[in-house]
């Protein structure tokens, strides 16, 4: 069985944040690109936010080429004070449909960031405690740099009564060949009546 591990890191931005037109700043965008580029290449999956100037990722796959992908890391000049805030084996991946996954500052990790008394976005604050809610948040939150999809339900193979749907108390309408059966057992039934009836000399 192939071993995989986690690993959680941190690092600041080391260039001037320039505007974003399309929700993602343009250096960071650059940043996710490459990301995604490489974890395909090497089979590792992950998740990208980006707040106040640090870089919260998460990098999944075969522990070999994880480590090995991190230490490439440090050669890239556009952050610095690379940190690992965890490094642990895994069973299964958190964010397996995903090269790099992307999260925006959101309303939800604001929240999270006041909650623990947090101003602005400082990972190198956080503790073990507040790494794994982070962690739990930025998986549920959607990544706004790739098209929605949106998520419908598989029809049912047959119809499914609900315990509390009360049983109609009318049998079901006679479908229209049905109908048509009915009314020729009718007649025929008429006509052996009637010859029986002439056999009889009732008329």
């Amino acid at each position: 069985m192939t071993d995989l591990i986690r690993i959680v890191y941190i690092s600041r931005a080391t260039f001037p944040i320039a505007a974003n037109n399309d929700g993602i700043e343009p250096t960071v965008a650059r940043i996710l690109s490459t990301s995604r580029t490489n974890n395909r290449k090497y089979g590792l999956v992950g998740m990208l936010y980006y707040g106040d100037g640090c870089f919260f990722q998460c990098l999944e796959g075969e522990t070999s080429k994880v480590q090995a992908l991190y230490k490439t890391l440090f050669k890239d000049s556009r952050h610095t004070d690379l940190k690992v805030l965890a490094s642990e084996p895994i069973k299964r991946l958190s964010f397996p449909d995903w090269s790099m996954k992307y999260v925006p500052v959101d309303p939800h990790m604001l929240k999270l960031l006041e909650e623990h008394g947090f101003e602005s976005f400082d990972p190198y604050r956080f503790d073990h405690h507040l790494v794994e809610r982070v962690m739990q948040l930025l998986q549920g939150v959607p990544d706004p740099t790739v098209p929605a999809i949106e998520a419908r339900p598989s029809a049912p193979a047959r119809t499914v009564l609900s315990v509390s749907e009360p049983l109609s108390a009318q049998p079901p309408a006679p479908s229209g060949t049905a109908k048509i059966s009915l009314v020729v057992s009718i007649t025929a039934l008429a006509i052996s009546l009637l010859a029986l009836a002439v056999a009889l000399d009732l008329f």
